[in-house]
């Protein structure tokens, strides 16, 4: 498995006022100035999607099962975030949504073989797959956020040997971030800066890493995952931006060859 020496240091910025209402007789322009500067803010990474919206007191609608496997899961990322999260009320600096913006820095300590940005060797199964939906979360301690969205498995790419993935199955895959939406009405966004959230609706190449054996749900690695559009990859985080552009086929074609690549390393 890839290991990363990390820094992480929080940087938790108030948007509240970029985020008010212009007035009515403000000219239209400026409007739509601040509605593109909204939606640059709430963008972790140049080609994320939005920040799911989930409740911060969210009403009880999973099953015991379903409960428990969500707080496994949970047990094992911890705390994210240097304070618990708390409702601040209507609005801040005169606007109703704030940001809590992380930046993560890390040196990678041992040489992967595998390409940049193509974790084949040690992602657990690599699908193309559309994301048809998306939940936020936040833990118990309100110290970590994160989001849960559906796929639906396009093509397999790398079947995961511990369960039979077909074509047309939904799978849950993960990553930390989302926006909270507190009682009072006010919004968080917790994103990572450079790191990525899927856009609902789009279609991606996904690297997932089943963090836990025994469950069913994925993650989705650092620094990998290609949303297809219009033949052309876009990464879904910036560290892998030299896939930005690229042709689907000359992608997928590296991938093949990096997944062939980890399967026959080490045989006579």
């Amino acid at each position: 498995m890839i290991r990363y020496w990390a820094v992480l240091v929080l940087v938790v910025f108030a948007f509240g006022a970029l985020f008010k209402a212009p007035a009515q007789n403000a000219p239209n322009q400026n409007a739509s100035a601040q509605n593109t500067l909204q939606t640059h803010l709430r963008k972790p990474s140049n080609h994320s999607g939005l920040p799911v919206r989930g409740e911060f007191e969210a009403k009880e609608t999973e099953t015991p099962q379903a409960k428990e496997i969500r707080q496994t899961r949970e047990a094992r990322y911890g705390k994210h975030l240097p304070e618990p999260l708390v409702d601040p009320g209507p609005t801040v600096d005169g606007g109703g949504e704030t940001s809590h913006l992380r930046f993560i820095d890390y040196v990678r300590l041992d040489n992967s073989p595998d390409p940049p940005g193509i974790p084949a060797s040690v992602s657990t199964a690599i699908v193309v797959g559309t994301v048809v939906s998306g939940r936020c979360f936040i833990n118990e301690t309100h110290t970590f956020v994160y989001t849960d969205y559906k796929v639906k498995v396009d093509d397999i790419l790398k079947p995961d040997p511990s369960t039979s993935l077909t074509i047309g199955d939904l799978l849950t895959a993960s990553r930390p971030g989302g926006a909270v939406h507190f009682p009072s009405g006010h919004v968080t966004n917790v994103l990572n800066v450079g790191q990525g959230l899927p856009e609902i609706g789009a279609q991606y190449v996904l690297f997932l890493w089943k963090t836990i054996p025994n469950l069913p749900e994925y993650e989705i690695l650092i620094d990998s995952g290609y949303q297809l559009k219009n033949d052309r990859t876009y990464a879904l985080d910036d560290a892998t931006s030299q896939y930005n552009g690229e042709e689907v086929n000359a992608l997928l074609e590296k991938i093949h060859k990096a997944i062939s690549a980890s399967q026959t390393r080490g045989k006579p």
